[in-house]
């Protein structure tokens, strides 16, 4: 926690003399971090940090350079946690792999121009109680513990139909037939 100057950090002081004291302890915190991308941007969540810790102090607490270590170290982890989760849910696709997904598109519209025959097709190789299970659970919206109460099973057997009607799916394992 270094602060420039050496100066006790007060309530009384602007906002502005703090944010200019506490430099340094947000490159060190900055650091310790080991943030390297987009220092500006997490350097500027720091001084948003600062004004809140600034705003909220009150000396009868303890020190305000402490209390602004944390609020700074803390605001600076949240942010982190907050790319770290916005990164593994989005995927950055470039032009070409999204032509070559709209290409895909395309031929499987081809190959299945009536879709609802397709899935009319695929639907008839299911047992009634496992077509009843994928309706009620993605088109009703339903819990497992309803669809288990509606079909008279016990939640773990409604769960386990489940995953294995989803197992076929992935592992196609089943042909489509025709209807005649």
């Amino acid at each position: 926690m270094t602060i420039r100057n050496n100066r006790k950090l007060t309530t009384t002081q602007s906002f502005e003399e703090v944010l200019e004291s506490v430099q340094p302890m947000i490159s060190s915190i900055l650091t310790s971090l080991r943030i390297y991308k987009d220092y500006d941007y997490y350097r500027q969540v720091a001084a948003i940090a600062v004004w809140k810790a600034w705003l909220k102090a009150d000396p009868s607490k303890g020190q305000l350079s402490g209390y602004i270590y944390s609020t700074i170290k803390g605001e600076l982890l949240n942010e982190l946690i907050k790319e770290k989760n916005y990164v593994e849910k989005i995927a950055i696709v470039d032009d070409e792999t999204l032509d070559f997904l709209g290409n895909e598109l395309e031929r499987e519209k081809y190959n299945y121009p009536q879709s609802s025959n397709f899935l009319e097709g695929l639907m008839c190789q299911f047992k009634q109680v496992e077509r009843s299970i994928l309706y009620l659970y993605y088109v009703e919206d339903l819990s497992d513990q309803d669809i288990a109460n509606l079909l008279g099973f016990s939640v773990e057997a409604s769960k386990k139909r489940r995953q294995r009607i989803i197992k076929k799916l992935r592992n196609k394992d089943f042909e489509v037939r025709k209807k005649q």
